[in-house]
């Protein structure tokens, strides 16, 4: 079995860098002290679960709405298309 690119680990690597920091800022930030359970499917994708008859909050769908462009985004980018921060958190772990 062929080994992969260090490029390709790195690639790996800091995709699961950003979809763990965009998870934080969702549930820490943006959806803090919110009343409905948000679960993170196989996919990475975020789903709002509520109570039968309370409305999702528009800021809450929106939030959603954008972590989940943001996880698309990531699935899509190439290891120049990531921020410093990603790049420096890498280098701090490998």
């Amino acid at each position: 079995m062929k080994k992969p690119k260090d490029s390709v680990i790195k690639l790996r690597k800091l995709k699961e860098i950003r979809r763990k920091d965009l998870e934080r800022n969702l549930l820490d930030i943006q959806l803090k002290g919110q009343n409905h359970y948000v679960f993170i499917k196989e996919n990475g994708k975020a789903q709002v679960v509520f109570k039968d008859g309370q409305w999702i909050a528009e800021h809450i769908r929106t939030a959603i709405l954008q972590f989940n462009f943001e996880v698309n985004k990531t699935n899509n980018m190439f290891i120049k298309d990531f921020e410093e921060k990603y790049i420096k958190e890498y280098e701090k772990t490998s």
